[in-house]
């Protein structure tokens, strides 16, 4: 069954069908312009295999509250979700962002790496950590810099100080080792 309106003084035309065929069953809907849904409460689609959307242009969603998207389920094994974006992204977060990875997580960046963090940075790694440099390595720290392994203590202050202290320190040096200074302290 189809119901259809041609356009006033057109070619187009609205349609609604219904197919009833057994294996073809199939509601169909074309608007010739434009297609506007209002709902006053709630609206729920429930579909039971794929869902494929395409649009032409531009996409914009606008949720009031809250937005949950659950991608596969831990007892069928879960299933991947992936998003590719064909030029830039841009992700605007107005309060908090919390990212949790239960197994590995790997980045790979292209080009440039560029962070800026007006508060606090807190970095725990609980096993070890490798950093690889394939170039230069530079490390600028406004008023000190402590490293601390066990009992040992390097330590560099803004007025130029630098304490170093473990139970047993020794330094080597394959061709030779300069020591300058007004005055050099041997105790």
């Amino acid at each position: 069954m189809t119901i259809r309106s041609k356009t006033y003084k057109g070619s187009g035309f609205n349609e609604l069908r219904f197919e009833d065929a057994t294996s073809n069953e199939q509601v169909y809907i074309h608007a010739q312009k434009n297609m506007d849904t209002e709902v006053l409460n709630d609206r729920t689609t429930d579909v039971k295999h794929d869902h494929t959307e395409t649009i032409g242009n531009d996409q914009k969603i606008t949720v009031g509250l809250g937005q949950t998207v659950n991608v596969g389920s831990k007892k069928e094994g879960g299933h991947d979700q992936k998003v590719t974006v064909a030029n830039d992204q841009t992700i605007t977060v107005q309060n908090d962002q919390r990212l949790d990875v239960t197994h590995d997580r790997h980045k790979d960046v292209g080009n440039d790496q560029i962070s800026k963090i007006i508060g606090k940075d807190t970095e725990e790694v609980v096993k070890s950590q490798d950093i690889k440099v394939g170039e230069d390595y530079s490390l600028t720290v406004t008023n000190s810099l402590t490293i601390k392994v066990g009992e040992c203590l390097l330590k560099m202050n803004k007025d130029g100080t630098i304490i170093l202290n473990g139970k047993s320190i020794q330094i080597e040096g394959k061709d030779k080792i300069n020591i300058f200074g007004a005055d050099i302290d041997l105790d």
